[in-house]
């Protein structure tokens, strides 16, 4: 009797132990670190680059480190190509190549994925484009700035290069499951890409690099900015702009004719502002060929090239200093 009596405190203590056993869950075989506050031996200042001392100090320090989650790939000679046509094998991280060919859809376990790189790049091509047009054309009217940015960056443009990349043969991404409720476009896939390039440049090797690839790479093509000035009444509108410009007044004047009797008649007008010839058009007829003459007069005011003219990105250059170009005027309200 006297072994089975117990004081209140070791019963206590008994009943915590079995407590303990019944809630804690077994011990995984498999560690993770979290790495909170650095460690003596991660907080040495003294240059020491050695190799750890023991397998588990090696074990620790890739753990800790903040890419741990994420595996490294190995990189088929397919990327290498890939990487190799654009000039990709100069990045220092090399890590780079994977992601930028792999999509957010591609969901894989330890993979990086060129969502990041993607939205960079998108905005650093914004940026190019813009600086670009901007500075070449400085009359040029702000909602056609804006349109002519959309149109060398837009997804359509992108997937061209894509194309020309060779980005198919590379790229990494899967279908939307059908219960997502759509499905994933291969057009804004092989885009995505494109951005993600300039966006692992910008990021690697700066904003010189990445300029140079969008202006080689896409700036290098051109389209008519014309087509983008849309003007209802180009007669008045010019009248008004050479009125705001201290000329005079624009007058139309026939240049040239031929077959006037016939079905199909040919007239070519002249727009002059005094002595000065400032737009010519031809058409079917006399109203055709002015309203045309006018269009070009204006087209030719709001699309004038500077030449030889430095970007503002040029100071990022050593030894390069950017002479600022006359600011263009603001677009006439009618």
């Amino acid at each position: 009797m006297a072994g089975l009596l117990r004081s209140p405190l070791v019963l206590a203590r008994a009943g915590l132990r079995a407590s303990a056993v019944r809630v804690c869950p077994p011990t995984l075989a498999r560690t993770f670190l979290i790495n909170v506050k650095p460690t003596k031996k991660a907080a040495r200042d003294d240059g020491f680059t050695g190799s750890p001392s023991s397998p588990s100090e090696a074990a620790a320090t890739e753990i800790g480190n903040d890419s741990s989650k994420y595996r490294t790939e190995a990189i088929p000679p397919a990327v290498f190509a890939f990487a190799n046509r654009l000039g990709l094998n100069n990045l220092s991280d090399q890590t780079l190549l994977m992601r930028i060919v792999t999509h957010p859809s591609y969901e894989r376990v330890g993979v990086r994925t060129n969502q990041g790189l993607d939205v960079l790049g998108g905005k650093v091509m914004e940026m190019f484009v813009l600086e670009y047009l901007n500075t070449k054309y400085p009359k040029m009217p702000v909602e056609m700035l804006q349109e002519a940015v959309n149109i060398y960056t837009r997804t359509t443009t992108l997937e061209l290069m894509a194309k020309e990349f060779g980005v198919n043969d590379v790229l990494r991404w899967v279908h939307s499951k059908p219960e997502a409720g759509h499905q994933l476009s291969h057009r804004t896939v092989k885009a995505s890409v494109v951005r993600a390039v300039v966006g692992a440049i910008y990021s690697d090797q700066g904003l010189i690099k990445a300029r140079d690839f969008v202006h080689a790479h896409l700036l290098s093509r051109e389209f008519k900015l014309e087509t983008l000035l849309q003007i209802e009444e180009p007669k008045r509108y010019l009248s008004v702009l050479m009125k705001r410009l201290g000329r005079e007044r624009p007058v139309a004047r026939l240049m040239a004719e031929t077959g006037r009797q016939s079905k199909a008649p040919v007239f070519i007008v002249g727009v002059y502002s005094g002595t000065e010839k400032i737009g010519e058009g031809f058409g079917s007829s006399l109203k055709m060929a002015e309203t045309r003459a006018n269009k070009d007069a204006l087209t030719k005011y709001y699309l004038e090239e500077q030449k030889d003219f430095g970007l503002p990105s040029d100071v990022e250059i050593e030894g390069k200093v950017y002479t600022p170009t006359k600011v263009g005027d603001t677009q006439i309200v009618v």
